[in-house]
């Protein structure tokens, strides 16, 4: 995986990769849908294959069920991190790389049970030959057996397209043929390696459109289920053909083993490659909270980032538009994993976060039901088995969250969120940093992507907004005309759904901007400024039935769970700073209101009680998260 920091800005090798995305799926593509090139997107087909069905899906693994750590390790890990001169391991740390080879001890499962984890991965394969690699598998299966023995899941975590061909090579000489090459017929490196360290390059990429490397990528899921695995995360997803690789892999497994997870590390422009597999996860989210310009690693935020909120001198970071987008593609079973990838030391290997934004990041994900993917590998798996003071105070407090969340998990499971906006993507994925400050500002919205615009999903909205998504199939663009027609508010802006699903560029249609029916249109010709798009956005979406009366740096979700009958808000405090007297306005019948939190001493039971006043119930004292359980029967 690589760190690709919160302004996105592009490196020549990383410039590099999405070169290489954007022939993904172009190559997959055929006749539905031609090229569209602009800032870079990728071209998807008009007509997606159908992807796994509910059935892949083990019943431990739906939504809000799961508490997730990468458990990265073995003698095959260190050797990669050295030899891609990664921070502590090269130059080398003797302590750090002890430690890393020594992970799958049975000794450190005591550590995943403490933090209350049900489900990690470990180390498999990661671009080493399966000869050198079988020493490591075996200790691995090993480890999951004891793992099992503990009601702990297991993934194998296999890289799908590194080399390190210097091994490789030598084992099976035949893989010189199956790297990928660049436009000057070069090979392609792995793109976040510092190779100066090590004064030459040690990873290429694969060619994933060659059939022997495609058959030695099966071979290894044959390795990872015999080894025990649960399901498998491929990373690495930076060369041709996934579009078309990715069933070839999962009908392999889906044969193998049944109830076989399967999910891929994607970015921005690929997430919707999701669609594919049965099992979701990226590492583009960001340590959440509150950051200044003097915060190390943040010196060009506010230049960096239009649409951070400031807040109390500082701006506020959250990863709300993420979470949004990956819920919708979850389709509302798909489990989802994120991970925190950057962080305000920069890297993740240096060591983990504090104890209070581990538990801040941990909320914000579980609000949606998405699991948090923990971070420990290199200097925070030392720490822990040293004992350092500051990590364990961290992963005891990650820990509780944990226990909270299993306690408490019918309030996770089988929820959706609930808002009167509609934003609406295509499947670039474009416009999330704009969707995060959104989110700062409280405007309260669900993403609904083009392919599934339909009559029935945009009637549980009042307004729907275009707002980045330029290729808008002509389906969709029905479906909006009726729904302005028949009283819906919509938002567009500049060149919004300027093509449609064929690539071809069509005139802006004549309902984007003023009345239809009982409905009307609003558009922009250049996006607004970001306090200005949200007055237009909660202007035309209405007032909510509920709504949160709270500062800057509270922000909150809304989900529902129609078999209960039960509403649930989830509040989050990214100030870390407690607030008082939160005004919650509730325009519904409830029956019952209760709130709960797993902040406060160990001893403390969870809050409960509100005052009301016609419909305004008064939060007394909110720490760092909270939930208001709304029962309507």
């Amino acid at each position: 995986m690589y760190h690709r920091g919160i302004f996105l800005r592009l490196n020549p090798c990383i410039w590099v990769v999405m070169m290489m995305i954007t022939a993904t799926v172009h190559e997959a593509v055929g006749q539905n849908a031609v090229e569209v090139r602009r800032n870079g997107a990728v071209p998807y087909p008009a007509i997606w294959p159908g992807g796994p069905g509910r059935d892949s899906l083990p019943s431990w693994a739906i939504p809000g069920a799961i508490r997730f750590s990468r458990w990265d390790g073995g003698r095959i890990e260190t050797a990669k991190a050295f030899l891609s001169g990664w921070p502590g391991l090269n130059p080398p740390d003797p302590n750090i790389l002890y430690t890393m080879t020594n992970w799958y001890d049975p000794k450190t499962v005591h550590f995943i049970t403490d933090a209350r984890i049900n489900l990690i991965w470990v180390t498999l394969s990661v671009g080493f030959s399966n000869e050198t690699e079988e020493k490591h598998r075996d200790e691995v299966r090993r480890y999951i057996a004891e793992c099992h023995r503990n009601g702990i899941h297991v993934m194998a975590y296999e890289s799908i397209g590194n080399i390190f061909w210097e091994d490789m090579f030598q084992a099976a000489p035949e893989s010189k043929a199956w790297l990928a090459k660049d436009k000057d017929g070069k090979p392609v490196p792995y793109s976040a390696g510092t190779y100066q360290k090590m004064g030459r390059i040690t990873r290429y990429m694969a060619d994933f459109s060659n059939t022997q490397w495609r058959a030695y990528l099966l071979k290894r899921i044959d390795l990872a289920i015999d080894s025990g695995a649960d399901g498998l995360i491929y990373d690495n997803n930076f060369g041709s053909t996934l579009f078309e690789l990715y069933p070839l892999l999962f009908q392999h497994a889906a044969k193998r083993k049944k109830d076989f997870l399967m999910m891929a590390n994607f970015h921005s422009d690929t997430y919707v490659l999701n669609r594919l597999l049965n099992c979701i996860t990226t590492e583009d989210g960001l340590e959440p909270g509150l950051y200044s310009s003097s915060s190390p690693g943040y010196a060009d935020i506010k230049s960096g980032h239009p649409y951070l909120l400031p807040v109390q001198g500082k701006f506020l970071v959250n990863n709300i538009g993420l979470l949004r987008t990956h819920e919708t593609l979850s389709e509302g079973w798909k489990p989802v994993f994120i991970e925190d990838g950057r962080r305000e030391h920069a890297e993740r290997m240096v060591g983990f976060m504090s104890a209070a934004r581990s538990q801040l990041a941990l909320a914000e994900n579980m609000m949606f039901g998405i699991a948090e993917e923990q971070y420990v590998e290199a200097r925070p798996a030392y720490q822990l088995a040293t004992g350092d003071a500051g990590a364990l105070a961290t992963w005891k407090a990650i820990g509780k969250y944990n226990q909270f969340f299993k306690d408490h998990q019918e309030l996770y499971t089988g929820a959706r969120s609930q808002a009167p906006l509609a934003i609406l993507l295509d499947d670039h994925s474009d416009g999330v940093a704009l969707l995060d400050g959104l989110a700062a500002r409280q405007v309260l919205f669900n993403v609904i992507y083009d392919r599934d615009v339909t009559a029935k999903t945009l009637s549980p909205y009042k307004a729907v907004a275009i707002l980045t998504a330029r290729s808008v199939r002509n389906s969709a663009l029905s479906a909006l005309k009726d729904f302005v027609g028949q009283g819906g508010r919509l938002i567009v802006a500049q060149q919004a759904a300027s093509f449609d699903e064929n690539g071809a560029q069509r005139v802006r249609p004549a309902f984007f901007n003023g009345h239809l029916g009982k409905g009307e249109s609003t558009y922009f010709e250049n996006l607004p400024a970001i306090n200005e798009l949200v007055g237009s956005l909660l202007a035309a979406s209405g007032q909510p039935s509920i709504r949160l009366k709270a500062p800057p740096g509270v922000l909150y979700n809304i989900t529902e769970q129609p078999e209960t009958k039960r509403t649930l808000i989830h509040i989050l405090n990214y100030t870390l700073d407690p607030v008082t007297d939160l005004e919650l306005q509730v325009n519904d019948t409830v029956h019952d209101v209760r709130i709960i939190s797993p902040d406060g001493d160990e001893s403390e039971k969870p809050l409960t009680g509100l005052t009301s006043r016609d419909g305004r119930f008064i939060i007394p004292r909110l720490q760092t998260y909270s939930i208001v359980v709304l029962n309507h029967q």
